[in-house]
This record gives C-alpha cells, sequence and structure tokens, in this order.
C-alpha cells in the first residue's frame, strides 16, 4: 500500500509544489497507469523512477565476516528506501549469510572465490533485466542523502549519458569523497593523465566529469556495450572509465546524492584481500587493453607501460613522483594472452586531438554518407592470436615502431594513421567475456570470428580483412604487413601523399617479384612445400608481379578489385590460391584490362631484407634511418628467404620425383657444394637440357658414386 502522501494527488500540474514533487520520489512501486499519471504531474525535465525500472546491483565478498554483517545492514538501508526494487548479489566465494539474503527478497548468484569485482560486476549486468542498474560495493549504506531518482532525472535530462554518480560519506574519517576525475590525452594517445574534476553544476546539481565513485546509476546497453576485463580482480576502475571515455560516453556526477562508505578492514582482510600487497599483478591488464598508452598517470598511481614499471607517489611532496618507490616492476605475465578485453572505436577521441587539422585528404561520397571512420593510412597486421612467437613479436613491435608518434617528413603535423592486429580463431577463448559482433577491434586487435587461423588459409584470413577495411573505414592507403616487419611510418607516409589522388587510390607498391615460378607439389620439403599450388588453381608456369607478401601497400581502388576478382571466383566455384601475396597480384593482373593504372610498383627507397646486409641488425628505433622502409628482422627474413630460393630452385626439376631426390640432396652437411650439381634430366617441360657450368669448387666435390 502506497503511504498516504501517494494518494489524493492533485491531478492539475499548476497545484503541485516543489514539496510535493518531493514527496513522490518516495512512493513506492504503483500500477502503470499510476506512474503516467503522477509523471504527468511532474516538470517535463524530470521522470518518475519506478522501482520495477531499477535493478541495484552489489559485489560482495563473503569470506570475510565483517563484509557479511555490512551486506545485512546495507540491505536493511536499502529495503527501507525500495521495498520492492530488484537486488541481486553477486557472491565471491558463495558464503554469504543466507538468512539475510532470504529475508531481504535478493537474488544471489555465486561467482568462483577470488574471481574479482570485474567479473562480479558484469555477471551483475548479465542478470539485470531493467533498462537501469545501480552499481554499488557492499561497504557502503543508504542513507537520507542517497536519492536515486535524482541521479535517474540527470540521465533523463541527458540522453547522451551512460551513468551518473554520486559521493561517499567517509563514516571513518567524517568526510564527503566523490573522487571525480578528468582525462587529458597526448601523444595521439600515448600519455594520459587523470586529475580531479572541477565539477560545473547543471541542471539538477548534476555534472559532466570523466570517472566518478563505483557508486553510480547506469543504463543497463552502456555497460553490456562497454563491460570490464573480468581478468583485473582489482584496480579495474581506471580502465573502465578511460574506455568510456574514449568512446565519447558522457558521465555525470551529482554529488548530492550520497551513501555512507565504512573504510575501516578487518585485520584478516587486510592480510589476505587482493587489494592489499597484490593490487601489483593486476596493474598490468590497464597496459594490455589500451596497448597505445605509454604512460597513464592518476592522483593515485601511475602506469609506465612503455617500462612497464609502475610508481605509487608520496602525498603531500612537493615531486610527488621522485619517490624511491617509484620504478617498481610491473608484474607481467608473459605466457598469459595479452590481447585487450576493451573493444574500442579505430578511431578514438585521443586520435581526433592529436591529428587536429592534418590535411589527410577528403573522405569519399560513399564514406562520408555512412559515417565510417576516416584513416588516410590504414595498416593491418596479420598475426596468431596465441602463438607464443607471435605474441614475443607484437610486444617488440608495440614497444618499438607502432608506440612511436610518427611526424610527417619536413612538417611537424603527425602521420594521420592507425594499425591493426588481424586475427582469425584459433580453437581459444576471447579475452572479451561476450563477444558482441563476428568482427570487433579489441584494443589494437581485429578479430574475424569465424576465419580459421593458419598458413594454408591466409590467403582468406587477408581476404576477411580487405573487406572489413573496406566497408567499415573511409581509408586512402591499406598497407599490409606481417608480424615480423618494422615499417618507417613517416616515409612511407611522405611517398604516398606526394602521388595525386587517382595514382595514390590505385597504387599496388612494395618489394616487387617477377617471373616468380609456381611451384607444383606440396609433397616436398616441408621448409617450402607450403608455398605449392595446384595446377586446378593456376595452371600458368610463372606468376605475374607481385608484391612480397612481409608488406604491400594497397590503394582504396586496388583493394576494390582485389575484392571483385575474388567475388567473381567464389561465384564461379573456384578455390583462392593458397600463396597469399601472389594471389593479390594475379587478381590485379585479370583486372588490368578494367583498371590498366593498378601495377605493382618497386618501393622507391630502399628495403632491407635478410641477405642485403648480413652484418646488419635493424635498431629498435628505426627513426633516425629515413632510408630503410620496410625492415623485416634477419632471422625470420632468413628462414623465408632460403625456403623461397629452395622452391625456386627445385621448381626447375622435370617431375616431382626429381625435386623430391633434390631435396633430398640438401643437407647442411653438405653445406653449398650439392647445391649446384645440376639435375640430369632434360630441361623444364620436356625440352633441351638446361645450359649450366658449374662453379670450380664443384669439379673439386664430385664423388666416384
Amino acid at each position: 500500500a502506497p503511504p498516504a502522501h501517494c494518494t489524493n494527488r492533485h491531478t492539475t500540474r499548476a497545484t503541485v509544489t516543489q514539496r510535493e514533487q518531493k514527496e513522490l520520489r518516495t512512493c513506492t512501486a504503483p500500477s502503470s497507469s499510476h506512474v503516467r499519471m503522477l509523471s504527468s504531474l511532474l516538470p517535463s525535465s524530470l521522470a518518475f523512477l519506478a522501482e520495477s525500472d531499477l535493478t541495484i546491483g552489489i559485489k560482495h565478498t563473503s569470506a570475510y565476516g565483517f563484509r557479511r554483517e555490512q551486506l545485512d545492514r546495507l540491505l536493511r538501508s536499502i529495503r527501507r528506501r525500495y521495498a520492492t526494487a530488484e537486488v541481486i548479489v553477486a557472491d565471491d566465494g558463495c558464503k554469504a549469510d543466507r538468512t539475510a539474503v532470504y529475508t531481504h527478497n535478493v537474488t544471489l548468484v555465486c561467482t568462483e572465490a577470488g574471481s574479482g569485482l570485474s567479473l562480479g560486476r558484469n555477471t551483475i549486468v548479465r542478470r539485470a533485466s531493467t533498462e537501469f542498474v545501480l552499481l554499488l560495493d557492499d561497504d557502503v549504506v543508504f542513507s537520507e542523502a542517497t536519492d536515486l531518482a535524482a541521479l535517474h532525472d540527470a540521465l533523463v535530462r541527458d540522453p547522451g549519458a551512460a551513468l551518473a554518480g554520486g559521493c561517499y560519506d567517509d563514516l571513518v574519517r567524517g568526510d564527503a569523497d566523490c573522487f571525480n576525475l578528468a582525462f587529458s590525452v597526448t601523444g595521439g594517445g600515448t600519455a594520459v593523465a587523470a586529475r580531479f574534476a572541477t565539477l560545473q553544476a547543471q541542471g539538477g546539481g548534476c555534472g559532466v566529469v570523466d570517472a566518478t565513485h563505483n557508486f553510480f546509476l547506469a543504463r543497463r546497453s552502456a555497460l553490456v556495450q562497454h563491460g570490464w576485463d573480468a581478468r583485473q580482480k582489482v584496480m579495474e576502475h581506471e580502465t573502465f572509465f578511460y574506455a568510456l571515455w574514449l568512446h565519447g560516453q558522457r558521465v555525470l556526477a551529482c554529488p548530492a546524492v550520497r551513501v555512507q562508505h565504512n573504510t575501516s578492514r578487518s585485520l584478516a582482510y587486510v592480510s589476505s584481500s587482493l587489494r592489499f600487497g597484490r593490487m601489483a599483478y593486476f596493474l598490468q591488464y590497464l597496459c594490455k587493453d589500451f596497448p597505445e598508452v605509454a604512460s597513464f598517470a592518476t592522483p593515485f598511481i601511475r602506469w609506465d607501460c612503455a617500462t612497464r614499471t609502475y610508481c605509487e607517489p608520496t602525498f603531500n611532496a612537493r615531486f610527488p613522483y621522485n619517490a624511491p618507490e617509484c620504478g617498481k616492476a610491473m608484474p607481467w605475465w608473459e605466457d598469459e594472452d595479452d590481447r585487450s578485453a576493451v573493444e574500442l572505436p579505430l578511431v578514438t577521441r585521443a586520435h581526433v586531438e592529436a591529428w587536429g587539422a592534418v590535411d589527410a585528404g577528403s573522405a569519399s561520397p560513399t564514406a562520408r554518407e555512412l559515417g565510417l571512420p576516416r584513416v588516410p593510412l590504414l595498416m593491418m597486421i596479420m598475426t596468431h592470436p596465441t602463438s607464443a612467437a607471435s605474441r614475443a613479436r607484437r610486444t617488440h613491435q608495440r614497444a618499438t615502431w607502432l608506440s612511436k608518434e610518427w611526424r610527417q617528413r619536413d612538417r611537424p603535423w603527425p602521420v594521420p594513421w592507425r594499425y591493426l592486429y588481424v586475427m582469425g580463431e584459433d580453437g581459444s577463448p576471447t579475452p572479451r567475456v561476450s563477444p558482441s559482433s563476428t568482427t570487433a577491434i579489441s584494443g589494437d586487435s581485429l578479430r574475424l570470428l569465424g576465419t580459421a587461423e593458419g598458413y594454408r588459409n591466409l590467403v582468406h584470413k587477408v581476404v576477411a580483412a580487405m573487406r572489413w577495411a573496406a566497408t567499415e573505414v573511409d581509408f586512402d592507403v591499406l598497407l599490409k604487413a606481417d608480424d615480423d616487419v618494422v615499417v618507417h611510418v613517416s616515409s612511407l607516409y611522405d611517398w604516398v601523399w606526394r602521388l595525386t589522388p587517382q595514382r595514390r587510390h590505385a597504387l599496388y607498391a612494395g618489394y616487387v617479384w617477377r617471373g616468380k615460378p609456381v611451384v607444383r607439389s606440396d609433397k616436398l620439403s616441408q621448409s617450402w612445400g607450403r608455398w605449392a599450388v595446384p595446377y586446378e588453381q593456376y595452371g600458368e608456369p610463372t606468376y605475374p608481379p607481385y608484391a612480397d607478401g612481409s608488406a604491400y601497400a594497397l590503394g582504396r581502388d586496388a583493394v576494390a578489385l582485389v575484392l571483385q576478382g575474388v567475388t567473381e571466383r567464389e561465384r564461379a566455384g573456384a578455390p583462392l590460391l593458397e600463396v597469399e601475396d601472389a594471389f593479390v597480384g594475379v587478381m590485379l593482373a585479370a583486372a588490368a584490362g578494367r583498371a590498366a593504372n593498378v601495377t605493382p610498383t618497386h618501393w622507391p627507397l630502399r628495403t632491407l631484407r635478410a641477405g642485403a646486409s648480413a652484418k646488419f641488425k635493424p635498431p629498435d628505433d628505426i627513426s633516425p634511418w629515413p632510408q630503410l622502409w620496410v625492415v623485416q628482422p634477419e632471422e625470420a627474413a632468413a628462414e623465408a628467404a632460403g625456403a623461397r630460393a629452395a622452391a625456386e630452385r627445385l621448381a626447375w626439376t622435370k617431375t616431382a620425383e626429381a625435386a623430391a631426390k633434390a631435396a633430398n640432396r640438401i643437407t647442411p652437411a653438405d653445406k653449398v657444394g650439392k647445391l649446384f650439381v645440376p639435375p640430369a634430366s632434360a630441361g623444364d617441360n620436356g625440352s633441351a637440357p638446361l645450359s649450366f657450368t658449374p662453379p670450380a669448387h664443384c669439379a673439386k666435390r664430385r664423388r666416384p658414386k
């Protein structure tokens, strides 16, 4: 039954006083017709908060007796003000006081002991079904100042806001704690600073900030889309709110809405809680979730992701970050998944602010109509999601050239470019709790669900990446690269943007191979047999000119021609060539009649490959080396170059059997000599024998056999 002041309401707007408006907020859940009548009495900027539209979610740690007592006090305070609202308790350890749970009509959801804050909050959001979700921890208590209707009114006034938070009244210190922060970003998103925000109060006494306390009313749809990284059992706060900021989701702070916070801790809790003593183990995930961030500073802690160290500043010091405690090594689990669990837009607020007024060319009319993100130079790096070797190569790339703030040569402007690691499926679970689509960007990675990993499937992976880019991004040039290369981004951008727009959009450039023979058998040496192509896939003896797969650039018109050729082959039921880089050249050569201006172009500057300089080791920072464009580290390149050279030599033999014999003769013990022994059979295709004059050192090594 509603309280007395909720009955006999006047039905005309003019007779409702401010006091009556406040009284209406305390009415318990009425019928839907009563809700419509009461809402009509309120000013147009307010809306009635029915308890049926609200879920209260509590993250609980039941392993400690004093936390179970705190949960009981919190539930009593909630039911005094919101008797029928749905309450969900995510219990870490499943030792909650069942009497308190049943007494207060609470939905209890058990999570694994030690699973942490993030998993518990994600669980609450998934179980909730209402439009609004209130999230808080179990160490607070509702008071007379806990006016959830005020938070709801703030969200109604600002439809673009994701959540509205309140403040704490500290029961131990006796002061108010609002913890409102504002983010500032420099270096194109590489340096982030979070400082205390000055609240500019708007309607209802609430204002816009970038981060607030973990006591907030949120739209459930926003929490579903922008959840928490379940790996962050603690230290999740900055990651969650910075992801909201990058997505342009507004956060409101309402300092008049408060809960009482009990900051006292038992000795058992302090000695064994993850937040005390083991906090450092979970700092690494902010760096993994935002791979481009080199430093992230707050008033309480600073992450140095570039050096994998952290600092807890000395309070009340003139130079708080110069304390001896700074520079502590950040625990980093190398053997764990390094992928981000935060889904991000390709172009964030940080990139837009960094690029500023850079003249990056005009977007296409179709892209403007669809509202696609503008990225003049898009780099897509092929990598394996869980391979230890690929993970090590990603770590090296992120620590060197990918984290550099590249600037245009001879100009002070930054290069407007973005990179993405492209990953298929290998059967391993993704870090995200609930992937929202078949293609999604998590951190700096694009996952292609439904596209299998493996070298024989690389061509399908590259085609899927091109299709994604063609439909989701407004780019001028796409650079496909492997995860073992280093690219001088400034040199590449400078050369590409000296071309005319027509030539730039029809670009096909890289380390061009010409007259490359087609390997015909997949039964030969494993080191190079993966490049074998059967006749039914491609019947010509040699490939048309094509750019090497380590890195090549395609203009958006060239990408469209490749995809058009792929579509035609799929409609005809013809398989795709499994040699990905050669297949791109074949598609563009077939399209030469439709677009004669798309021809392979060799890099105009030097491209370092294995063998070009045997003693040269690429430096970690190649920015002082503008003559080097694409550098493939010597070890990886030597393996690839050696395998391809063997494939070229053995492709000259007449039959697969002869090639197999030749492959067997090539052993480390024989070194160089046997590589020069010519085949005894006739030349290729049964023609005249191959013309061959062995070097002098081969004559001395002939054996009687």
